[in-house]
């Protein structure tokens, strides 16, 4: 009985000029199982789970329910984070549809992400053969090869996405980030184009602030940088890329800092007030300051404007970045001694403790 997914072709009106010539014939010799792999395999070019049949002169092409609900599970345990059993279907799935490009597009990224690479790379080298002008299969393999160590293989396939998809947010920041990664004079251009495709893309943000402050070294430029990475912060706190975008911010905070090349008096001046504060207070209340500054600093201190300011509760006050990163470090020196911060304040903090210890009586 027919259904609503099946499809009926009449052989004579099918274009049969894809088959080997030896096959075009009706009348040839395998002639009707070459057919029906053939059609299979474009239906499942295009991501569907089909049988393929012949009655007398017709094709018959019907979905395989049982496959698409598979590949449907595997789909929601994937986007659950449920890595292990979406794996184990779409395994199963490949076993049986070795040419489907949901199968191969998704397996291949499950073993890219394990580091399974020359598995991923061998999938998703199918997947573009029988899908050429699939521009995410291309992302796919391209970010395969980079893990790989083939950069000049991962170039190539990420320039051929964006030229499938010029406006793609995934292939631009994939094609600027390899780029940049070969110091390509267009890795820039890529990356403004992936920003502007999606302005909140932690990723794409990070990739574009990495490659301007390698390429540029004016005051402008870092300016847009820390607002980049300020960013990155904001839209993915928590993230891989927000803990990168704040190891930057502290590394730029912390080279404007030492641009003098000696000791901060700054720092020793905050340092020693930190050391009076604490003085008066509980080992209990000391860990507290060291608490609500650790928490304060994950979003970023600016150390070098000295008319921006951050309020504690721990130490009632409104305070600047560098003073909120002594109480820190004076704070964690005196609860747990040697923990590192991102900014070294040692010099600073042993001349404030040598003038403390001084002026006891």
């Amino acid at each position: 009985m027919q259904t609503p997914s099946t499809v009926f072709i009449k052989i004579a009106d099918y274009d049969l000029s894809a088959l080997p010539e030896t096959c075009r014939d009706p009348n040839a010799p395998g002639f009707a199982d070459t057919l029906i792999r053939h059609v299979a395999d474009e239906y499942a070019a295009d991501g569907m789970f089909a049988n393929v049949s012949i009655e007398q002169d017709t094709l018959i092409i019907a979905e395989d329910p049982e496959a698409k609900a598979k590949c449907d599970e595997g789909l929601d345990a994937l986007q659950r984070g449920v890595y292990a059993k979406g794996k184990a279907i779409f395994e199963t799935l490949l076993s049986e549809h070795p040419n489907n490009a949901i199968v191969l597009y998704n397996l291949g990224m499950v073993y890219s992400d394990e580091g399974n690479l020359g598995k991923a790379i061998e999938l998703l080298s199918t997947l573009i053969r029988l899908k050429p002008d699939y521009a995410h299969g291309w992302v796919a393999l391209a970010v395969a090869y980079m893990r790989n160590n083939q950069i000049i293989e991962a170039d190539q396939a990420a320039q051929k996405a964006v030229q499938l998809a010029p406006n793609d947010q995934y292939a631009l920041r994939t094609a600027g980030y390899i780029a940049s990664k070969l110091n390509e004079p267009e890795a820039a251009a890529l990356l403004e184009n992936a920003v502007r495709a999606a302005p909140n893309d932690p990723i794409a943000l990070l990739a574009l602030a990495e490659n301007l402050m390698v390429t540029h070294k004016d005051e402008a430029i870092k300016k847009r940088v820390s607002a980049l990475l300020t960013q990155v912060i904001d839209v993915a706190p928590g993230s891989k890329a927000a803990e990168r975008a704040e190891e930057i911010l502290r590394n730029l905070a912390y080279d404007k800092f030492r641009q003098t090349g000696s000791l901060n008096p700054q720092a020793i001046e905050y340092c020693l007030h930190a050391l009076w504060t604490f003085q008066g207070m509980s080992p209990q209340e000391v860990a507290g300051v060291a608490m609500e500054t650790a928490a304060l600093g994950q979003g970023g201190l600016d150390v070098n404007n000295p008319n921006k300011t951050y309020q504690l509760r721990a130490v009632p006050g409104n305070y600047t970045g560098l003073q909120v990163v002594c109480f820190m470090y004076v704070a964690l020196e005196q609860v747990a001694p040697g923990q590192d911060i991102g900014f070294d304040l040692k010099a600073e903090y042993e001349e404030a403790l040598r003038i403390h210890n001084a002026s006891k009586p």
